[in-house]
């Protein structure tokens, strides 16, 4: 009986640095059990959370906004980024890159500037401007170009009756694609020369058929009708209210302006020109 008593003795009675010892791995063991929990836990939540954002349907993009642009250059801009069938794509809206997004848009041709957002949970809203065609360069068939030089598409020959710009020639038919760009100074200048006659000259700009480039950097504007003005290369910008008090004088209604051969403004001072059947003449 007494051997039992002994044997079942309290930790009071236990020696005191046994004690200790025993007290303290007590605590490390608990902290341990404390830990793995937490931890476990903190794995369940994490799963949980992951689950939720990257790959439950609530932050899958539903929806495509596409602002400032035609329902027919978002559909094929939709398509270009693919982002145009998004129930067969499940993009997530988290894990959706909208810088590569920006980019892939940026390479468009009809596409002048674009940004991205995210508007969650789940639409992508794209504000975007297109290109403004402004001119037809003759290359290997038609092409539609804005002021910046970019090839913005191909004109279909169905379309051209419908399509009023005047067409620019000379330009190296390698050079004309859809998607470049013309670098060649004199495009720049002959896109001024347009933009100004537009303004300044309007009932002129409205007969106003092709706009040539030569090897020499001369620009030469042909009107419906066949007669040329030659701008030459220098001043061509200075040349025009020149040319519009010449023209008022000369030929005030189309049917006169329609008897010049050509109108020679590469000369200073006087402007050179002939009339059908005739010798050439100078006014000043």
């Amino acid at each position: 009986m007494l051997d039992v008593k002994k044997r079942t003795l309290s930790l009071k009675s236990l020696p005191e640095r046994f004690r200790v010892r025993v007290l303290r791995l007590l605590r490390v063991f608990v902290k341990i059990i404390l830990l793995l929990v937490v931890s476990i836990l903190a794995i369940l939540l994490g799963y949980r959370l992951h689950y939720f954002l990257f790959v439950s349907p609530y932050f899958r993009v539903t929806r495509v906004e596409m602002l400032g642009v035609s329902p027919e250059v978002k559909t094929e801009a939709l398509k270009f980024a693919e982002l145009d069938k998004l129930e067969k794509r499940s993009y997530n809206l988290f894990r959706l890159n909208t810088s590569r997004i920006r980019r892939n848009l940026m390479n468009m041709p009809k596409i002048r500037i674009v940004e991205v957002y995210k508007e969650y949970p789940n639409t992508l809203r794209i504000l975007a401007q297109p290109r403004k065609p402004i001119i037809l360069i003759l290359g290997y068939g038609l092409y539609i170009a804005d002021s910046e030089g970019v090839i913005i598409e191909s004109l279909a020959p169905e379309k051209r009756k419908e399509c009023k710009f005047p067409v620019m020639t000379g330009i190296p038919s390698e050079e004309v694609r859809v998607g470049g760009v013309i670098k060649s100074p004199v495009f720049f200048k002959a896109i001024d020369l347009q933009s100004a006659m537009a303004k300044q000259c309007e009932g002129l700009y409205e007969q106003l058929s092709e706009l040539n480039l030569n090897d020499r950097g001369e620009i030469t504007a042909i009107f419906k009708g066949g007669t040329e003005i030659r701008f030459g290369r220098h001043e061509v910008l200075e040349r025009l209210p020149e040319l519009e008090a010449f023209l008022n004088q000369h030929s005030p209604s189309l049917k006169e302006f329609r008897k010049f051969q050509y109108v020679d403004l590469r000369f200073q001072k006087q402007i050179v020109y002939a009339l059908r059947g005739e010798k050439p003449a100078a006014a000043k």
